[in-house]
């Protein structure tokens, strides 16, 4: 088993950074094999020039880091998305790479007018984010983004189904909570 760990942080002392971390002890414990795309420490660039754009009508791209990551993401059959939810989305960063990586003909095909996916091979993932709104809110009063933008209107799409999101809200935990949300992370990978 191969986890493609995927995180949008630029603060490297983040909470993120000691969730990825935890994450990483518990797939180790297990003797599985992982692969980091860090978008900040790659610097990846999500913005398309109008020339990557002509190629991702294509279904391609001549940009090295999406190929790289590509290639992890099919030697993968696990992945695991971590970051903070600003304005009620993914960062930037992290839309870019959906923009970018995830394109026709490597994330899905087109099918009778729809898309058919083509990650199915990635068996299972995680999306664990962090906020500063409570999650009940951001699911009941916000439209539940997470859940229909990034699980139903892109990774389901793409042929990923098997997906659990949770959520840290940063606002109200306190130590003790943070580092029982963390050994959590911790024995849910091992």
């Amino acid at each position: 088993m191969n986890t493609a760990i995927i995180i949008s942080n630029p603060d490297k002392n983040s909470f993120n950074k000691n969730i990825m971390d935890n994450v990483i002890k518990g797939i180790e414990k297990c003797g599985k094999n992982y692969s980091i795309i860090d978008l900040y420490e790659d610097k990846f660039n999500p913005v398309m020039t109008a020339e990557e754009v002509k190629l991702y009508t294509k279904g391609e791209s001549d940009d090295k880091l999406v190929k790289k990551y590509q290639n992890t993401l099919k030697e993968s059959d696990e992945i695991v998305f971590i970051f903070p939810i600003w304005w009620n989305n993914v960062p930037a960063m992290l839309k870019g790479f959906f923009d970018k990586v995830f394109i026709k003909e490597f994330a899905f095909e087109e099918e009778n007018n729809r898309p058919k996916g083509k990650l199915n091979h990635i068996k299972k993932g995680m999306i664990i984010t962090t906020s500063e709104s409570d999650t009940e809110y951001i699911k009941n009063e916000l439209g539940n983004p997470i859940e229909n933008t990034i699980i139903k209107s892109t990774l389901n799409i793409c042929g990923i189904e098997n997906i659990k999101w949770i959520n840290n809200n940063l606002a109200n935990d306190n130590k003790c909570d943070k580092d029982e949300f963390l050994k959590n992370i911790e024995v849910y990978f091992s």
